[in-house]
């Protein structure tokens, strides 16, 4: 490896060191990232190397490559660093509109026939907590008895960072787009101009790390929100990404993607539903 420079991290980092990034990077999480987004790895790298004190590239690969106590949890940090937590509540509100006017009145229906009063959400990539608070309220909205029933959502994400935050449920106004007065009230506490989530709904959600590259051991999953996160990784880590979910979740279980995200030539285990601009993928 005598080829990574050993220069100050204010210089750019060379192809040679990006390839060996980015190699890393994929092998831990399968995220791909393409030679256009070599100039974005470099400042995620040099934060961290800022952060750690270290001054070269070598060094640091060294570090987060070793068999030391410290290399697990520093290169988990440049992973959270290479992460990109965009989200907010309801987002995508034609495939929310799907999901609580479609598919969860069916689910509930075919469980309610077979007295099986259980439901497992998984929000896979959850980020700052708001898909999965988003999905708790539908929840309390539709399900008129759900007191009755045993709700499960488990939301993971890679990040550590964000996964703390989303277990606080603390959400400054500007972060509250999307949601109305009456949602507000009902279901936040506002103190000193934030907004902190009841804990009747936290209690809905376990918030886990997972990484997607591996199996969670998670099964008969009624549905899978797995949104904006496929569109990092290629094509064959796609397709066993989708044939884990596919494994995990429950028969005609549900998987949401994102909007730009499709299972075509992926899997085709699966049928397609399209309504009023929402999409979702029922297991067959």
């Amino acid at each position: 490896m005598s080829f990574i420079s050993s220069l100050p991290s204010s210089n750019a980092m060379t192809d040679e060191e990006f390839r060996l990034f980015k190699t890393l990077v994929y092998d831990e999480c399968g995220i791909h990232l393409k030679p256009e987004k070599k100039d974005f790895m470099q400042n995620r790298v040099n934060q961290r190397m800022r952060a750690t004190g270290i001054k070269s590239y070598y060094r640091y690969y060294k570090l987060i490559t070793g068999d030391g106590a410290d290399f697990k949890a520093e290169l988990l940090a440049l992973l959270d660093a290479l992460t990109i937590n965009e989200t907010s509540f309801y987002r995508n509100k034609p495939q929310l509109d799907l999901f609580q006017n479609i598919a969860l009145p069916e689910l509930l229906h075919r469980k309610r026939a077979k007295n099986d009063f259980s439901l497992k959400i998984w929000s896979a990539g959850c980020s700052m907590g708001q898909e999965p608070y988003t999905i708790a309220m539908i929840l309390n909205d539709v399900m008129t008895d759900i007191k009755g029933w045993k709700v499960s959502i488990l939301a993971s994400d890679l990040s550590l960072t964000v996964l703390e935050a989303a277990q606080q449920g603390i959400y400054p106004k500007e972060k509250m787009d999307g949601i109305d007065e009456n949602s507000a009230r009902k279901y936040f506490v506002e103190k000193d101009g934030n907004f902190q989530v009841k804990e009747d709904l936290k209690r809905l959600i376990t918030f886990d790390f997972h990484n997607l590259m591996y199996d969670n051991g998670f099964s008969n999953i009624d549905v899978v929100f797995c949104r904006n996160v496929l569109i990092y990784f290629d094509m064959q880590t796609q397709k066993e990404v989708i044939e884990r979910f596919h494994q995990c979740l429950a028969p005609k279980g549900y998987l949401f993607l994102g909007h730009t995200e499709t299972l075509q030539g992926v899997n085709d285990n699966f049928v397609f539903i399209h309504k009023d601009r929402g999409t979702v993928y029922q297991k067959k």
